[in-house]
């Protein structure tokens, strides 16, 4: 825990300085340093792709993706290299290949963390011999669905109520090697009484086999209990912290609330800094990244050990 609070410091360090006036070596981008006793990621990819076969797939602009899918929409630009570094650190975690379902979450609600789900599944995906499943968690404000440009329709809550097949709710999206799974409808259940519900395990162990990565995007730690549950079925989770909007006091009680669930903590991801001009970015997206400067508005990934 003390390793986020001092990751957040060194964030807000960064950010102050950020709003002096900017000279040639303050443009470059922020490179992560390992913390002490870290061993450093490689600079290629930890799975290396099946032969006579490509590591990463050209891509197109499709009408209706979000455009706060930057790897997809722009995959030169510099944000997109962060989360290919991002990928690299979880890829260097699993150096036996293992399939792995990775829970994404937030201290409090509107931190990025749908984007950065979406964002992190997109970049996995990139790696074409790797099956990438990115799932929408979260039952009380579901946003991934309308972010790929899809209707809501059967999802994980329906498979988990018994109203529908696992087969049913998996859809392809205009992304190579990623499936999606939407919220789907509670229809008066609650979320904890279909998280507990006899079948969960299985559909979490069925989506594990059937795919390399699973990322799933879950609410708040400190505002629900379904990340507690949730986390329990998955390889660990990402704790999402926004720059100039997360409180302190909020990111060590997630944090707390994970490690009592005994639930591993694989990183923490602070995103949000101010940009030159005084512009302040909302983490990965919100649709003008095509305007600003993309490594203005992200800063790094902080490993935080589980």
């Amino acid at each position: 825990m003390g390793r986020i609070a001092e990751a957040l410091k060194r964030a807000e360090t960064e950010r102050q300085t950020a709003t002096r006036p900017a000279t040639r070596r303050a443009d470059r981008p922020v490179v992560d340093l390992p913390a002490p006793g870290e061993s450093v990621a490689p600079p290629a990819e930890a799975v290396p792709p099946e032969p006579g076969q490509e590591v990463e797939q050209p891509v197109a602009l499709v009408e209706g993706l979000c455009e706060s899918l930057v790897p997809w929409q722009d995959r030169s630009s510099l944000i997109t290299e962060q989360y290919r570094s991002l990928r690299t650190r979880l890829l260097s975690q699993n150096p036996l290949y293992e399939h792995r379902i990775v829970a994404i979450t937030s201290a409090v609600p509107r931190e990025g963390k749908s984007v950065t789900s979406l964002n992190l599944a997109c970049i996995l995906a990139e790696i074409r011999h790797l099956r990438v499943l990115v799932v929408d968690g979260d039952f009380r404000r579901s946003s991934l669905a309308g972010m790929l440009n899809q209707p809501e329709g059967l999802g994980l809550a329906d498979v988990l109520a018994g109203d529908a097949n696992y087969e049913e709710v998996l859809r392809p999206t205009p992304i190579p090697n990623l499936m999606f799974v939407p919220a789907g409808k509670t229809r008066g259940r609650s979320a904890a009484e279909l998280l507990t519900a006899a079948s969960v395990r299985q559909v979490f162990k069925r989506m594990q086999t059937d795919f390399h990565y699973t990322i799933v995007d879950t609410p708040p730690a400190t505002t629900v209990t379904d990340v507690g549950i949730i986390g329990q079925m998955t390889s660990g989770v990402m704790l999402v912290i926004r720059l100039g909007y997360t409180q302190e006091p909020a990111a060590k009680s997630a944090t707390r609330l994970l490690q009592a669930n005994n639930i591993p903590i694989l990183g923490c991801v602070v995103i949000g800094r101010d940009a030159p001009g005084g512009r302040y970015g909302y983490g990965y997206g919100y649709g003008y990244y095509r305007y600003y400067r993309y490594y203005d508005h992200y800063r790094k990934y902080y490993q935080e050990e589980s």
